[in-house]
């Protein structure tokens, strides 16, 4: 029988600073997709696909520390961010091993929403990296929110390893709140339209770095991190 604990293994072998395993059905059953289910979601997004024989799902997380602000950088290159670039890398070999090792159809999940993705947030939470915080943001033991995550479909029933009784915003002050420069939490909830604001802000303010990729300049966005950055959990 696969094992789930045996995928996980290999995960970490690869490289990832966390993975876990949600079913199909969990996730279909999960907060934002009864959302979403109700259109219009937003601009760009249609009716949700899933993969015929898709059972489970292979979330992976990699840290993005405070002190590595660059894997974070979003450039014309491909994979966008030097972070997003790893992951990529980290999916496909995982792939490569689930389909070839263990016989099982491993499917490279795209990121965004409206092209075919999950939402990440909800499946990593169900597979107990974390739970979703006040922040709205994934919020784990062992690396606060400062992580980002890629998925895979896998056409197989697999165990799941989560979710999880974590707590973390019991009894916090929320500093990550007052961190927000657009107030996106002023109506006591995450306003997405706020955070845009800001998003657009950044995008105007780019900067030119040196030396970024294959040792020539690049122009590249510094997406605000305010509330993450601001998160207690595991600084």
């Amino acid at each position: 029988m696969i094992s789930t604990v045996s995928i996980i293994a290999k995960a970490d072998e690869l490289g990832a600073s966390l993975a876990g395993i949600a079913s199909i059905a969990s996730l279909k059953a999960s907060p934002s997709y009864d959302v979403c289910g109700k259109p219009p979601y937003y601009e760009g997004y249609g009716s949700i696909e899933w993969p015929k024989d898709a059972k489970s799902v292979l979330v992976l997380a990699l840290s993005h520390e405070a002190s590595k602000p660059e894997l974070d950088w979003w450039s014309h290159m491909p994979g966008a961010t030097l972070g997003n670039r790893q992951l990529m890398n980290l999916a496909s070999n995982m792939a490569q091993w689930i389909n070839q090792e263990l016989d099982i159809n491993a499917h490279l999940v795209v990121y965004h929403i409206e092209a075919g993705g999950i939402f990440l947030k909800d499946s990593a939470a169900l597979a107990g990296l974390g739970v979703i915080g006040k922040n709205n943001l994934l919020i784990t033991p062992e690396l606060g929110p400062r992580v980002r995550l890629r998925a895979l479909f896998l056409d197989a029933d697999l165990e799941p390893t989560g979710p999880t009784a974590f707590n973390p915003c019991e009894g916090c002050d929320m500093p990550c709140r007052r961190a927000c420069p657009q107030e996106a939490f002023r109506d006591g909830s995450y306003n997405l339209p706020f955070c845009n604001e800001q998003m657009a802000k950044n995008e105007v303010n780019s900067v030119v770095v040196e030396n970024w990729v294959n040792d020539s300049p690049g122009r590249v966005i510094k997406y605000c991190r305010a509330c993450e950055l601001a998160c207690p959990v595991a600084r």
